[in-house]
């Protein structure tokens, strides 16, 4: 597409895929025609009018400066970007372990709610029915399965020496 006019511009700049109208945005200082990016970028993304557009970028001009300034007290110390780097990162890793130590705290609050609920439950009675429900069921089943054993061995289908074992398991479980 041979670009000789506003209108083919504007045409162009349609065409392009989202990313790369945000990279022309964020570099728009450096782009050939500024207010038909800028204009592109606010029909897809933001419809802000001309006077916002130009508050965010007075606003990135200034991020920009801040920057530049960083840089410059950087270098006028001496500091490698290594250095501002680690600093960096010392400073999110402190934050990331005053955060994991407020989760911890968090969690360890609501256990020991859990556990001041559940032991008022069990002092009601709830769980030790449960657990009364579930041994008289166990016990019942294995009682059920001697009686099958018993039946068994007078059937002449296992040895005595088989019915001991198997009986003495089951008793174990009980």
């Amino acid at each position: 597409m041979i670009l000789k006019s506003e209108k083919s511009i504007k045409e162009y700049l349609k065409k392009l895929p989202d990313d790369t109208i945000i990279k022309y945005y964020l570099d728009v200082e450096y782009s050939p025609f500024p207010i038909l990016v800028i204009e592109e970028y606010t029909r897809r993304f933001k419809k802000k009018t001309k006077d916002e557009i130009i508050k965010d970028l007075k606003y990135q001009g200034k991020l920009a400066r801040k920057k530049t300034q960083e840089l410059g007290k950087m270098a006028k110390s001496h500091k490698l970007v290594d250095d501002v780097t680690k600093q960096k990162s010392d400073e999110i890793i402190r934050h990331a372990k005053k955060k994991g130590y407020e989760i911890s705290q968090a969690i360890s609050k609501k256990s020991t709610n859990l556990t001041t609920k559940l032991k008022k439950s069990a002092k009601s009675g709830t769980v030790k029915k449960e657990i009364s429900k579930r041994l008289t069921t166990s016990t019942q089943k294995h009682l059920d399965e001697l009686e099958k054993l018993g039946k068994l061995k007078k059937q002449g289908l296992i040895t005595a020496k088989e019915f001991q074992e198997t009986k003495k398991k089951i008793l174990s479980k009980i």
